[in-house]
């Protein structure tokens, strides 16, 4: 344990003289190479005759000569990645991808395979358990170590295993189990949790009007740790990190919102058994592992299941039609923000996600849009059109289901299935939505919805969202992101077109001074709202080791926090199912006009 290695024993009868092994590059959901292989220590083979040659023929392959015996193949593993994608093992549990563990050997894929799970000999692992939607075999009881067997490879390395100390909640849905696993010992609510789990799980069953047919159970594995998030969608399960105190604490009302971005992380994981691990584009019918596989589709897959996600929390009345507004309007504000929303189309986003999207740089802001943000904001303006024309994304969504389930979905398939149900002016919209390098009519679409957007200037980098009540004009913005680093503010982000970047600011740059003042966290945000607008200013900054001075002009910040308000509470209760007593009032302020 304290040295992070998993030993791993793969045991095969022969069908040639020479078999390939081969570790996965990537693992389906994420969209990333990230050489699996890398993590192998040391490996070798051998039968009942002695060791057997293997040749390595790439970064993760191995050619393996056979004598037509039984072969046993052993190989440690590092595996200290604190990630849903991998592998990691510590005293308190292990969290354990087969796709980054487990050798496929050539030939053999289609057949079942088993895994047999050892516990450590450690004495604080004496009280661990298994938690799996693998199916345990040879008597191997319910959540303990043992066998358990996978239909195929494909379903081995869709089959995350969490072994360590953890709580288990079930609960049903349409009289299949549902298993919470958290992982740990955590001062929190679990039969909570698990009921509102329940109700998310209920809503996103009601967008497709039934569970799949093969789905005998699901599994929420849910990692808890000091700091971390993030979820991967597997068939019959979910692997989730989270920070320990993202669960819900004892006796609160509506979930703060830590609690409702992990509840609205397990909603997005969950709608992934529909919407990616039985739908999906048909490039991915079949997964390629050893190299990138690309496909334009992923905001369909990802930006529809993140407008889904939060939407599921206020259908079921988990959170407010005010707070699910709030998390929209952050939605808003980060695509509006950022240059890349008219340089790069979402069809471009998604096929380059390899490269862009998942490698983001310090200029991202300016180049990268987001398929899950932006994914969700078209699937608002499809949810405004429809719902104006007597339909909803609901019944979009259950259409592609059941007509591409088995097939899988190409480039064409939402459009054609828009022409299909009548409404071919859309088709031919959202084609333009998802192949332009352009912002989408958000303000139109709010407006179909019951809903007036309106943007303002922000105060903060994080000023994301909300109504502004100070009294005083915001500051003047700097379009760049600063850090601290080693004392002093540096430049991690210039946004083009802003006054950093007018100004001739670079990444790396330390802020020294501004109009003859010293810079720090505390001052810059105050230099800013004092400085005259429309005055250029001395900034005096460190680049490398040379000391300059350039000319910042005091720009006023532009409006991209976005700002909904309720205008018609009958169409927004429609769209959201809650009765218009729940609504915020209606208040529109003429001062911030609405735009698209």
């Amino acid at each position: 344990m304290s040295s992070h290695a998993i030993i791993v024993t793969i045991n095969f009868t022969p069908t040639k003289d020479v078999h390939q092994l081969c570790m996965p590059a990537w693992i389906p959901g994420s969209y990333m190479v990230r050489d699996f292989a890398r993590n192998i220590i040391s490996i070798s083979a051998r039968d009942e005759q002695g060791p057997l040659a293997t040749q390595q023929l790439d970064k993760q392959s191995w050619q393996l000569a056979c004598r037509q015996l039984p072969v046993t193949v052993s190989y440690h593993i590092y595996a200290y990645d604190m990630s849903v994608r991998a592998a990691y093992v510590d005293d308190e549990l292990a969290v354990l991808n087969p796709a980054a563990l487990c050798l496929a050997v050539s030939d053999l894929t289609a057949v079942p395979q088993q895994i047999t799970l050892f516990k450590p000999a450690a004495q604080q692992a004496a009280s661990w358990r298994v938690a799996t939607a693998l199916t345990p075999i040879n008597g191997t009881g319910f959540l303990a170590f043992g066998t358990y067997q996978a239909a195929d490879y494909a379903s081995l390395i869709d089959s995350p295993i969490l072994a360590g100390l953890f709580t288990l909640q079930q609960f049903d849905i349409d009289g299949i189990p549902h298993y919470l696993v958290v992982s740990g010992n955590n001062l929190t609510d679990l039969t909570r949790f698990a009921s509102d789990l329940q109700q998310i799980c209920q809503q996103q069953r009601q967008v497709f009007g039934s569970l799949p047919a093969d789905l005998d159970q699901y599994w929420f594995l849910l990692w808890v740790t000091e700091q971390g998030y993030g979820g991967l969608e597997h068939k019959f399960s979910t692997l989730l990190l989270c920070n320990r105190f993202d669960l819900p604490a004892n006796a609160t009302a509506e979930p703060d919102d830590n609690y409702q971005q992990l509840l609205a992380l397990c909603s997005h994981e969950y709608f992934h058994t529909w919407w990616v691990k039985r739908l999906k584009p048909v490039e991915f019918q079949c997964y390629r592992l050893d190299a990138e596989q690309y496909s334009s589709q992923l905001w369909l897959y990802e930006g529809f299941t993140s407008y889904f996600d939060d939407l599921a929390l206020v259908h079921s009345g988990l959170i407010s039609p005010q707070r699910y507004l709030s998390s929209l309007e952050k939605t808003i504000s980060r695509v509006s923000r950022s240059p890349s929303d008219s340089v790069q189309s979402l069809a471009a986003s998604s096929f380059n996600a390899w490269t862009k999207f998942y490698k983001q740089d310090e200029n991202a802001v300016n180049a990268v849009v987001s398929y899950y943000a932006k994914g969700a904001l078209l699937a608002l303006c499809l949810e405004a059109d429809l719902q104006q024309q007597g339909s909803s994304l609901q019944q979009l969504c259950q259409y592609l289901y059941q007509q591409y389930a088995a097939r899988g979905t190409d480039e064409q398939s939402l459009f054609s299935s828009l022409h299909a149900l009548g409404f071919s002016d859309l088709a031919d919209t959202a084609r333009a939505w998802v192949e332009q390098s352009a912002p989408l009519p958000l303000a139109a679409a709010a407006k179909k919805l019951g809903l007036a957007l309106s943007f303002r200037s922000e105060r903060q980098p994080d000023d994301l969202s909300g109504t502004d009540d100070n009294p005083l004009p915001a500051p003047a913005s700097l379009s760049a992101n600063v850090k601290l680093q080693q004392g002093l503010l540096t430049v991690t982000q210039v946004r083009n077109d802003g006054a950093a970047q007018q100004a001739g600011l670079m990444v790396g740059d330390q802020l020294l001074a501004l109009a003859g003042r010293k810079i720090t966290e505390q001052s810059l945000p105050q230099l800013l709202q004092r400085l005259a607008e429309h005055s250029r200013q001395d900034l005096t900054i460190y680049r490398k080791d040379r000391l300059l001075t350039l000319q910042l002009p005091i720009m006023a910040a532009p409006p991209k926090v976005a700002m909904l308000q309720v205008t018609q509470p009958e169409q927004v209760s429609r769209w959201l199912r809650q009765p218009e007593s729940s609504l915020p009032a209606v208040a529109v302020d003429p001062a911030f006009p609405a735009t698209s």
